[in-house]
């Protein structure tokens, strides 16, 4: 076995619509940390949630609210795992996030 550390997801603007952020590859794939930045004037919510290969959609983040010109390290993400297969989306028109983790292959 392979342990490799990566940016899971180096970086990606949100949208309104949900739009994966990050796919489980490997055995396992465990996101370390997560950076979400709002560069606006206004306060935008973020929303996460998992999809699992084996079925099933579960809310991890429901409408937190980035507050304007700031950024944020949800706690809910430190340490979150995926399996293969497995995905994370997430919604927050004007929000970027940035994931940081490894892979277990």
């Amino acid at each position: 076995m392979a342990v490799t550390s990566l940016a899971i997801q180096p970086g990606i603007a949100l949208t309104a619509t949900a739009q994966t952020v990050a796919t489980g590859s490997g055995s396992s794939t465990t996101i370390t940390t997560a950076v979400v930045a709002n560069s606006t004037a206004a306060a935008i919510s973020l929303s996460v949630s998992v999809i699992r290969k084996a079925g099933g959609t579960f809310p991890v983040i429901v409408a937190r609210s980035v507050p304007a010109n700031s950024s944020a390290i949800p706690p809910e993400l430190a340490a979150f795992s995926l399996a293969d297969g497995d995905t994370l989306t997430a919604t927050g028109d004007g929000l970027t996030l940035i994931l940081n983790g490894f892979v277990v292959s």
